[in-house]
């Protein structure tokens, strides 16, 4: 190298060096670019948490939709397959009667079913320790944990009402019930208009699924391809109802009549409400977001219910009825007719071999459908109603 002339070598490789020196130049002005930025941003730690904050929010913007969208599936054939399983309704049933004879005077009004075991939800100043087939969660306090293979097989309580309930939504590996018959008589649905109204279609089609058509009345404005009797009217349908079972009737209402009748402020109302939006007195609400979240205020319960609506209409049909008829020989001559679903007959029926005995709340062929008095009496939903909001027609001669 001491015998190497400097300006052979120079000529001899003036195009790499004048390359590197054009890379030095260009980080150069790199360099004093990004440092005047860092010292508007306030230093170069500042600037540096800026960049990271900005980086992430690029990153979820293309990730966010990837990841609703698998939510959205998966929570659809999460509810698809749980709601369309009876024995989820029965065991859901069988959990909230079971803890609310174990954790008196504490009372249950939410269950989460997965596929092995049951979360009960307890409302109550003084819960007691579990008992039985019951422990407590260890992370969360007013919940019970069993498991479904040990909950008892009979949970006779013949003197309360019967828990009713309905499907909220899922959370990741369970389903969401209330019991809609527990609690407030007004049951609110707030929160934004593209989740909220939705969700009460939905409770409403459970409702009117499970239970007797004298049971539930559905006023106009539920949805627009309903077209039910004016709020006012309604409420005096569901007023005059008959409660069957210490059931009470269920009026679904997008709003409360005006003016308010004297039965719903008074401290024992003739009916249930369903509201769509703010109600009066003493109301338990389900808030809605805008991602499709419902919080039932007041509580730990939150579930993600957007999935709901497109999983609900597929298992609609195989909804089980909220007490099952009892068996045949199991009635009494003293005691006929006191099935929730048990009409008064009015002519012989002997099912013929080969033959299907009708559901509980069908009558036979050729026997005319009897009717209670003060029964609530609305027209059927159209065939083409949308899937995720109102209650499908009911296939008895009766509706």
């Amino acid at each position: 190298m001491r015998n190497v002339d400097p300006f052979a070598f120079f000529r001899a490789h003036q195009d790499t060096i004048f390359r590197w020196l054009g890379v030095a130049g260009v980080l150069l002005l790199i360099f004093l670019l990004l440092r005047i930025v860092a010292r508007r941003l306030g230093g170069w730690r500042r600037a540096g948490r800026r960049a990271r904050r900005e980086i992430a929010v690029t990153a979820y913007a293309f990730v966010a939709p990837m990841r609703t969208w698998y939510v959205h599936h998966k929570d659809r054939k999460l509810l698809r397959r749980l709601l369309g399983d009876p024995v989820t309704w029965r065991d859901a049933e069988r959990a909230l009667t079971a803890a609310r004879l174990a954790a008196a005077p504490a009372r249950p009004y939410a269950v989460l079913v997965g596929a092995d075991s049951v979360r009960v939800l307890l409302a109550g100043r003084r819960t007691p320790d579990p008992t039985g087939c019951w422990h407590e969660a260890p992370d969360t306090t007013g919940e019970w944990r069993a498991s479904r293979d040990e909950l008892p097989l009979v949970t006779p309580e013949a003197d309360a009402v019967p828990p009713v309930l309905i499907a909220l939504g899922a959370t990741d590996t369970q389903a969401a019930f209330l019991d809609a018959a527990a609690g407030p008589a007004t049951l609110c649905v707030e929160g934004h208009p593209q989740a909220a109204a939705p969700l009460m279609q939905a409770i409403a089609a459970q409702l009117d699924a499970r239970l007797p058509a004298s049971l539930v009345v559905v006023a106009e404005g539920v949805h627009r391809d309903f077209d039910g009797p004016p709020v006012r009217e309604a409420y005096r349908t569901a007023e005059e109802a008959l409660p069957r079972l210490n059931i009470p009737p269920f009026l679904i209402a997008p709003e409360l009549p005006d003016p308010l009748p004297a039965g719903l402020a008074s401290p024992r109302p003739p009916c249930r409400v369903v509201l769509l939006g703010a109600g009066r007195g003493h109301t338990r609400t389900l808030l809605t977001d805008r991602h499709g979240q419902v919080l039932l205020t007041g509580t730990p319960l939150l579930v993600r219910a957007k999935a709901l609506g497109r999983a609900l209409p597929k298992v609609l049909w195989r909804l089980p009825a909220v007490l099952p008829p009892a068996p045949m020989g199991s009635r009494s001559p003293e005691r006929q007719s006191t099935d929730l679903f048990e009409e008064e007959p009015t002519a012989a029926w002997t099912a013929e071999p080969g033959t299907a005995a009708p559901l509980p709340w069908e009558a036979p062929a050729g026997v005319p459908a009897p009717q209670e008095a003060g029964a609530a009496q609305h027209s059927p939903l159209p065939a083409s109603a949308p899937l995720n909001a109102p209650p499908p027609p009911r296939h008895s001669p009766g509706r």
